[in-house]
């Protein structure tokens, strides 16, 4: 019928079908450039791990801070998931980049990504293509079992080495 929107004549820009309501056979990584100019969560992330980049680099925690430090490791001498991205941070921001990765690879993706998200947000006003993730729901629980297979090997990397 005319009022069914997926049957209508599509817009220069807009899609031919709704494919919210579609789930896809597959997952699927696409590059969609936005019609007006977006600023979103990927975008205040990356503005936001940015930030945090360079506060380890340039404003010196430990000494205003007197508790600064892994209490988990202080008590158990076990670390924690975060122990070491602070200084990985700061190395990150020296440009130490192989030592920023040996010091705590998670910390090290996690500067990387900020990088790569801010970028995006400085070529806002570009519109660059933005990366979408398509999934099915199986897709979905295997990538969150990915990140956190990817949380525990970083845990046990800093164990293993002392960090």
């Amino acid at each position: 019928s005319a009022s069914d929107p997926a049957m209508r004549t599509p817009m220069k820009s807009e899609a031919i079908v709704a494919t919210h309501l579609v789930s896809p056979t597959r997952t699927r990584l696409r590059f969609v450039r936005p019609r007006r100019v977006t600023v979103g969560w990927p975008e205040l992330y990356g503005a936001i791990v940015l930030a945090f980049v360079f506060v380890a680099r340039f404003v010196p925690l430990a000494r205003w801070i007197p508790t600064w430090g892994c209490k988990l490791r202080d008590f158990t001498g076990i670390p924690c998931l975060s122990c070491g991205m602070t200084r990985s941070f700061d190395w990150f921001a020296q440009g130490r980049f192989l030592d920023s990765l040996l010091i705590n690879p998670l910390g090290f993706l996690l500067a990387c990504s900020g990088v790569l998200l801010t970028l995006y947000f400085v070529a806002a006003p570009f519109r660059p293509p933005r990366p979408t993730l398509e999934t099915t729901p199986h897709g979905a629980m295997v990538l969150r079992l990915c990140a956190l297979g990817a949380c525990v090997l970083n845990w046990v990397y800093l164990y293993v080495h002392g960090v």
